[in-house]
């Protein structure tokens, strides 16, 4: 569990929340949709740059192809991952039956390029090492449950009738089944940016755990140093790069956040509020919220 509360009243466990999520996951997962192939002949489809990834999971007979001019061999059981601007052809047999999950990858920032213009070339980001053979880039699928059950629901919605929800349903399913598969590879094989990626996530996480722990009351920087295990300078640096602004300056942020649901509740009144979350008075708060946001707290609560 990300958070976990108890006192007099009541006893409480919390998952990490979607707007954390959106802070501590730096790359953006594109659901792009799923396929599914069965060969009625031998032949040889033509060899191609790969514009996306692909996850290529076999359920008949064994599925052969090149990538980047190796041959590789793919059985039901595993799975292979090809990455975008992977160099592939598939090379089918009759009765090979196999599932391909197509997605891309963008770091925020990157924006969304129009690669048909001049100029405006695709930034490509790769999972994998360079020099990560495509051996490497095949794997046992994971023989758990889970797995096997969400995959089993992305195909079941892959083949349902089209509806306007069913995209969004698969696109929940895959992105639990990237993080299930992307897991399963060693460290040494992730390419630097996502193994900082994940890092970077780490120290989000662990920053987020003590603004929850301290989100009724007062933190300063010394009780996040001593928190985060590094030094001052380290920390200030460090967080200012992965979150944009200084940590005390993110936690009042976070509190402000936190403390939103109250402020559109008419029953709590803004100086229980600012009791609540350990703000020095309500002409405090009033003064923070108002620096942070634009408006009162009062002139925000009459909006929303």
């Amino acid at each position: 569990m990300y958070y976990k509360e108890e006192n007099d009243l009541f006893a409480r466990e919390s998952s990490l929340r979607y707007c954390d999520l959106k802070v501590v996951n730096s790359f953006d997962l594109f659901f792009l949709g799923i396929s599914f192939f069965k060969a009625k002949q031998d032949f040889s489809y033509r060899r191609h740059c790969h514009p996306a990834y692909e996850i290529i999971i076999p359920t008949a007979g064994d599925y052969r192809c090149l990538l980047n001019n190796q041959e590789l061999s793919v059985r039901v059981g595993e799975l292979l991952l090809v990455q975008e601007g992977d160099w592939h052809q598939d090379i089918l047999q009759p009765g090979t039956e196999f599932t391909i999950i197509t997605f891309a990858i963008n770091n925020p920032g990157d924006g969304h390029l129009d690669n048909t213009k001049p100029g405006n070339a695709k930034i490509k980001r790769k999972l994998f090492q360079d020099g990560v053979t495509p051996d490497d880039q095949k794997i046992k699928c994971p023989a758990d449950e889970f797995f096997t059950s969400v995959f089993k629901q992305l195909v079941a919605a892959g083949t349902a009738e089209n509806h306007s929800n069913t995209f969004y349903i698969m696109d929940s399913l895959f992105r639990a089944l990237f993080w299930k598969i992307i897991f399963l590879f060693p460290e040494w094989q992730l390419s630097a940016t996502f193994t900082r990626s994940l890092g970077d996530e780490a120290m989000r996480r662990t920053l987020f755990e003590i603004f929850e722990k301290h989100i009724h009351g007062k933190l300063n920087i010394a009780e996040i140093v001593a928190g985060m295990n590094m030094s001052r300078s380290s920390l200030t640096h460090k967080y200012k790069t992965i979150i944009g602004e200084p940590p005390v300056e993110a936690f009042t942020r976070y509190k402000l956040s936190r403390l939103e649901p109250f402020l559109k509740d008419p029953r709590a009144t803004i100086k229980e509020i600012s009791e609540m979350f350990g703000f020095e008075n309500q002409f405090h708060f009033s003064r923070i919220f108002k620096r942070f946001y634009g408006i009162s707290p009062t002139k925000y609560r009459k909006i929303h």
